[in-house]
């Protein structure tokens, strides 16, 4: 075996610890979730979306990991954490499904109190008045929301956010380790 031919990783590297290593892991994680975050929140920005449609989804849109997350106005709408080494990224907030997926009509009276109030309140923090609410409260009613797409669109386009940030990474890593 004397034409054997390998390299050997001495120094640096190998005097890391397990945090010192999985510390560049959660970056990445972290600027990915970012990153994604951003696309995720221009589905909903579009201009395709009125104001009032998109209502407080837009703010509500943050990534998690297990140690830390991204800057949200409203804590009711963190997302729960994911495990070690791994990112979630959406909205917490109560109508982010149906936002994403749109609603068939109204019809069932199971809630009617929360949805009138909710409506009223969201449309005076907007500075409608009491007519607007409840001509919004009859249309959802008789047709529903349309759906405003923002997971699955943002979800074919995370292969390209990802690798890139990933590619760099794993260059600066290794760049600044001494290979003998």
């Amino acid at each position: 075996m004397a034409n054997t031919k390998y390299v050997t990783f001495a120094g640096d590297f190998l005097k890391k610890t397990e945090a010192d290593i999985l510390r560049p892991i959660e970056a990445v994680l972290e600027r990915v979730g970012t990153d994604t975050t951003r696309v995720m929140r221009r589905y909903v920005r579009s201009p395709f979306v009125s104001r009032a449609a998109r209502g407080d989804l837009e703010e509500s849109i943050t990534w998690r990991t297990a140690h830390n997350h991204g800057e949200i106005e409203d804590t009711n709408d963190l997302i729960d954490a994911p495990p070690v080494h791994a990112v979630d990224i959406g909205s917490a907030n109560d109508h982010a499904f149906y936002a994403d997926k749109g609603t068939g009509p109204h019809l069932n009276k199971e809630g009617t109190v929360e949805f009138v109030a909710e409506i009223q309140d969201w449309t005076r923090r907007m500075g409608w008045d009491e007519d607007v609410a409840w001509a919004i409260i009859k249309k959802i009613r008789a047709e529903g929301t349309d759906a405003i797409p923002f997971i699955e669109p943002t979800a074919s386009k995370l292969p390209s956010i990802a690798r890139p940030i990933c590619e760099e990474a794993i260059r600066t890593y290794w760049a600044s380790q001494r290979q003998v």
